[in-house]
């Protein structure tokens, strides 16, 4: 409704003015605007933002950090996200889209891999994650549809001994996935302290 008045008006200033539209005096719009008390400048709460990758525990990537193949999308629509959004798939190209994450682990041992994702009724039940640890393969298949149950935020993929240095890999596909595959973070958690 915003768009439309303002359209409107610009529309009707530029037949009073007999110039194109896209010619209308700026403040002459904005004055007849306020006067319309059309709402220009929003002050009420800002939209929350995400969980800030930087004050979570671990090694934590998010979803800019992923190495993609694909057109995948970015979205904050759905909240509960790390960071600034997450990545869909768009429910397209089934087995063409992945995002990999290549994690710097700073000493060998224990970790707890843990993938977030934002639920939603659209989702896969079936997104396809697989954990690379040094050649050895790992597949798990997450329903994010689903609350994820670390803080409503993130879903234990397992517990994996990991060497220093990047020889881990996080691979999130939409092969054969049944609905919106999304790709937001993942978190290494050390467990030996």
């Amino acid at each position: 409704m915003v768009l439309g008045q303002s359209a409107a008006t610009a529309a009707a200033l530029a037949i009073d003015d007999n110039v194109a539209v896209q010619q209308v005096d700026y403040p002459k719009l904005r004055e007849r605007l306020l006067e319309d008390k059309q709402v220009l400048e929003w002050t009420g709460p800002r939209r929350a933002t995400g969980l800030d990758p930087k004050k979570l525990a671990g090694v934590v990537l998010d979803d800019d950090a992923a190495q993609l193949a694909g057109n995948w999308l970015h979205s904050s629509s759905t909240p509960g996200f790390v960071g600034s959004g997450y990545l869909h798939d768009g429910a397209e190209e089934r087995g063409q889209k992945k995002a990999t994450f290549v994690p710097d682990i700073p000493k060998a041992g224990r970790y707890e891999i843990r993938l977030a994702y934002t639920p939603f009724s659209n989702r896969a039940t079936n997104a396809k994650v697989t954990i690379d640890v040094s050649g050895k393969t790992t597949q798990v298949a997450v329903n994010q549809k689903r609350t994820p149950p670390i803080d409503k935020a993130f879903v234990s993929l397992g517990q994996f001994d990991l060497p220093a240095g990047k020889s881990c890999r996080v691979t999130i596909s939409n092969a054969g996935a049944d609905g919106h595959v999304i790709v937001d973070a993942i978190q290494l958690l050390p467990l030996e302290q």
